[in-house]
C-alpha cells in the first residue's frame, strides 16, 4: 500500500483512477482496519465489474462479472478470470494487466505529463537562448557608424 492507513489507500483508489475506469464506479464496501482488509468494486471501461481486495499483501481481484454479452466485455472478463486471486504490488499494475482500455488511458496520461514537463523545461531555456542570441548579435554588430554603412 502507498498510504499509511487502509482507509487512506481505499479513499485514494476511489478518486485517482476515474480517468481509466467508469468514473465514479469505485465503491468501498469493506473497510476492516483491525484485519487490514478492504474491498471495493469498480467497473472497467470494457464493461466488466470487478471486486478488488486490498491488504498488506497487495491488490487482487476476487471476482468479476461482465455487464453485457459482447466484446470487449467478454474477452476482458476472460482476462480478469485468468488473473483472479493473483496479488499485484500496485493498483496501477493490476488495472494495466486486466484492462487494455485502462492501460491505454494510463499510457496517454503518462505521455501527457511527460510532454508537460518537457515543455516547462524548454520554456526557460528558450528564454536563455534568446538572451544569448541577443548578446551575440550585439557583440557582432558594427561598433561605429563607418562599420555599419560598409
Amino acid at each position: 500500500m502507498r498510504f499509511s492507513s487502509l482507509s487512506a489507500e481505499l479513499d485514494a483508489i476511489t478518486k485517482e483512477f476515474d480517468y481509466g475506469i467508469v468514473p465514479g464506479s469505485a465503491t468501498v464496501f469493506v473497510r476492516d482496519e483491525v484485519n487490514n482488509i478492504g474491498r471495493l468494486d469498480l467497473t472497467l471501461l470494457e464493461g466488466v465489474m470487478i471486486v478488488v481486495e486490498v491488504t498488506d499483501q497487495g491488490y487482487r481481484v476476487t471476482s468479476c462479472s461482465p455487464l453485457c454479452n459482447v466484446d470487449p466485455a467478454l474477452s476482458t472478463a476472460q482476462n480478469v478470470q485468468a488473473h483472479l486471486e493473483h496479488n499485484f504490488e500496485t493498483m496501477e499494475n493490476l488495472l494495466m494487466t486486466i484492462s487494455p482500455m485502462f492501460r491505454e488511458r494510463f499510457q496517454q496520461a503518462l505521455y501527457d505529463k511527460l510532454q508537460s514537463v518537457q515543455s516547462q523545461q524548454l520554456e526557460p531555456s528558450s528564454g536563455k537562448q534568446q538572451q544569448q542570441q541577443q548578446q551575440n548579435d550585439t557583440m557582432t554588430a558594427p561598433h561605429s557608424f563607418d562599420e555599419w554603412i560598409n
